[in-house]
């Protein structure tokens, strides 16, 4: 198959991986300056809540403005970038806790915003048959260039005014590469129900398609709550050397690992989605032992790709296959929700460690329910009940239009009885049989009465 060939679209690849290099280099820069501002439990409150919370709402934004204004909306994305640039300097150069906050926070607005943008364009430009790989391999290699910026700073790009510098080029290219292709779509989309895309879609046409959505966002709440419950941005880690951008490497690779399992074949990505969120308790069970810090945050970013890659891609398909584009970003958006609430059940737990991992794990059998239900939703078709023959009968009267004589005739006909017979039980003459027969043929595109026996049974199939 040529879907199967076409692993990435080289374009939508681009836009992503520069736009998230960009907010994800003004975040991590935001986060350090925050961080030695104050002092943790506060850095995180800001960063994973407040910051979480705001890109969400940014998302959500982008989302509405779709729903209005859909060619409004292609073009914000160009505001956003600046806005983003020029909240950017204050968040990262203020030097009161207050202002690099508010700036922050604002920043992490337009971050949301921009996001929604670029899974806009996955879920319009972007056949389902390569999306997943798309935005693995645009996400990983932004990862892989921040971590070698990183590196070749010596790993104190953050906390320099290089960053400003980086970002600001950063933003002329993502205005280049927004202008790339732009509205071209995909043409491989009408072939992803031989690989399992859009089987979800196709059944939630006759099952309560609000009931699965909001399972689907449910799903996705409880899936990001349980991961940051097992490994949240713990600021005293980074504090002790731990470092981010080494670690997001594996991060990396789980979104590639990730982004490829799920273009082979959704079920595999969903299922292993489910099967890594053992991962937390894993890391709750090591949590004190002589283990380094390191195997948690290689652990986390690892497991991480394949719920970012699960969570985007399950509302980009069903924003794509039901027509519902606004629904695009709604994966990111809930999931980030979802990460802040986590982070703040980890704070709010802090020093009641059984009960937190007693909650924790109400969540995660919380979580393996809502994933089969919505699993049942998308690839266990609907059983429907066998149709009576006078239902087929009317059906396929109805369907070639026959009169109510020519219904008889076809009864009879399909009773294999003999045009004298028929006659006999109407009481006409043969020669009025022969006619209503003719028509018959004519009306079903049948040659002869085997051809019409044929077509009635093609119709019990149907």
């Amino acid at each position: 198959m040529k879907a199967m060939e076409q692993k990435i679209h080289l374009p939508g690849a681009g836009v992503i991986g520069i736009c998230f290099l960009l907010t994800s280099t003004a975040y991590l820069a935001w986060t350090y300056h925050i961080m030695g501002l104050v002092k943790a439990p506060i850095s995180e409150v800001v960063t994973l809540i407040i910051g979480y919370l705001f890109q969400a709402a940014g998302i959500g934004l982008f989302s509405l403005l779709i729903r209005r204004r859909e060619d409004l909306a292609r073009v914000s994305v160009y505001a956003a970038l600046i806005l983003h640039m020029l909240c950017l300097v204050p968040a990262v150069l203020a030097g009161t806790f207050i202002q690099a906050a508010a700036f922050g926070s604002v920043m992490n607005l337009f971050c949301g915003w921009i996001a929604g943008y670029y899974l806009y364009r996955l879920t319009t430009d972007v056949s389902a048959a390569c999306s997943a790989m798309t935005l693995g391999a645009g996400y990983s290699a932004s990862i892989v260039v921040s971590w070698a910026l990183s590196a070749l700073f010596g790993g104190a790009l953050y906390h320099s005014v290089w960053i400003l510098i980086i970002c600001l080029a950063l933003t002329a290219i993502a205005f280049f590469l927004l202008r790339i292709g732009q509205g071209q779509s995909d043409a491989e989309t009408e072939e992803v129900t031989e690989k399992g895309f859009s089987e979800g879609i196709q059944i939630s046409k006759e099952t309560e398609f609000r009931k699965f959505l909001l399972l689907a966002g449910a799903l996705v709440l409880v899936f990001s709550i349980v991961n940051s419950c097992g490994f949240g941005f713990p600021s005293e880690d980074v504090e002790k050397g731990i470092s981010v951008e080494f670690s997001r490497l594996f991060y990396a690779a789980g979104l590639l690992i990730a982004g490829f399992v799920n273009d082979r074949n959704r079920r595999y990505g969903a299922i292993c989605a489910v099967a890594v969120l053992v991962i937390p308790f894993l890391m709750m069970a090591i949590r004190g032992e002589p283990v380094s810090m390191m195997i948690f945050w290689v652990l986390s970013y690892f497991t991480f790709g394949f719920y970012t890659i699960y969570r985007i891609i399950l509302f980009s398909d069903i924003a794509r296959g039901k027509g519902l584009i606004p629904l695009c970003g709604f994966g990111l958006l809930i999931g980030r929700i979802g990460d802040a609430a986590g982070e703040a059940l980890c704070l709010a737990m802090s020093g009641h460690f059984v009960i937190f991992v007693g909650l924790t794990a109400i969540l995660y059998m919380a979580a393996v329910l809502l994933f089969f239900r919505v699993y049942l939703y998308i690839y266990q078709p609907e059983v429907k009940p066998p149709r009576s023959e006078q239902e087929i009968f009317n059906r396929f009267s109805a369907r070639h239009d026959l009169s109510a004589r020519e219904r008889e005739v076809l009864r009879f006909l399909l009773e294999e009885k003999t045009n004298k017979e028929i006659a006999e039980e109407l009481s006409i003459s043969e020669g009025t049989v022969k006619y209503h027969i003719h028509n018959l043929l004519q009306k079903t595109s049948c040659r002869n009465r085997l051809g019409l026996l044929s077509a009635f049974t093609a119709e019990q199939d149907t």
